[in-house]
């Protein structure tokens, strides 16, 4: 993985919390305060990186063939439902436990679920990118002529 990749990687993990975090404030009207807000913040940021990892590990794979857009377009598709997702999630847990047990928790389950919903939609695209290059390579492909050598010796 080269620099630009890393680089890449952390500004989709930066965008998915400055999302995330907004859409709550102004969708739902509140952002939660003081350690509850910090472990939101740490938990879409972590999603966001592990969902940018995924993504350039399956368009490295599809790079340059007819179904690569597919990839794109279910990143682009399914990046909204994980972050719904990881903003439902910390809610489950809320009422269990200590504070400390909630910081430390809330972010492995915003991760956990969002990381399922986003690996979900790249399956999805991936295995329709797999149909689409398969069908190319069909499509283009020219039928072999027969031939056969045939010596004739007395």
């Amino acid at each position: 993985m080269d620099k630009t990749q890393r680089t890449a990687i952390v500004m989709i993990g930066l965008a998915w919390a400055a999302i995330g975090l907004g859409f709550m404030a102004l969708h739902f009207g509140y952002l939660p305060s003081g350690l509850s807000l910090f472990a939101e913040a740490i938990g879409l940021f972590l999603s966001g990186m592990l969902s940018g990892l995924m993504f350039t590990t399956v368009n490295h794979v599809f790079e340059g063939s007819p179904g690569s857009f597919l990839v794109k377009a279910g990143y682009v598709l399914f990046a909204p439902i994980a972050i719904m997702t990881a903003l439902i999630a910390p809610g489950m847990v809320e009422e269990y436990g200590s504070p400390l047990t909630f910081i430390l928790i809330s972010p492995l389950m915003i991760v956990l679920y969002s990381g399922a919903a986003m690996a979900a939609g790249l399956g999805m695209t991936a295995c329709m990118a797999i149909l689409v290059k398969i069908l190319a390579e069909i499509l283009h492909h020219e039928p072999e002529k027969a031939t056969e050598n045939i010596s004739i010796t007395s």
